[in-house]
């Protein structure tokens, strides 16, 4: 799939935030137990991200492949749905690039944490 960022900004973290995400196969979660795996959030914006996992997400599998990820920016728990766009290995582990869609409320509350989380770290210097 070809992409193109046109969002106005994307906040990159100088260490990256731990998250969880769960695996969901056609819009429904593939397992009756729900199984959450770590990853790492390299850069933000209101419409997706950039993030690092050990697991290979949606190998061999010609179904939709969606993430549905916990994270905290500030204080505020998101829970956000992606879809991954573009996977790149990166030594030992994968590197993936999801989107945000139809999801108005996430785009606000992650401005709104990328703010108070700034704000923080501009009072801390």
């Amino acid at each position: 799939m070809a992409f193109k960022r046109t969002e106005g900004f994307r906040f990159t973290f100088g260490i990256p935030i731990e998250a969880n995400f769960t695996e969901l196969i056609n819009g429904k979660q593939e397992q009756l137990e729900v199984v959450k795996y770590p990853c790492e959030i390299i850069d933000v914006s209101p419409h997706g991200m950039k993030m690092f996992s050990s697991r290979e997400i949606g190998e061999n599998n010609n179904n939709l492949v969606q993430l549905e990820l916990e994270f905290i920016l500030d204080e505020v728990l998101i829970k956000a749905i992606g879809d991954i766009v573009w996977k790149k290995k990166y030594g030992d582990k994968f590197q993936y690039g999801l989107i945000f869609e139809n999801q108005p409320g996430i785009e606000e509350l992650i401005v709104s944490e990328l703010k108070v989380r700034r704000r923080k770290e501009v009072g801390r210097k």
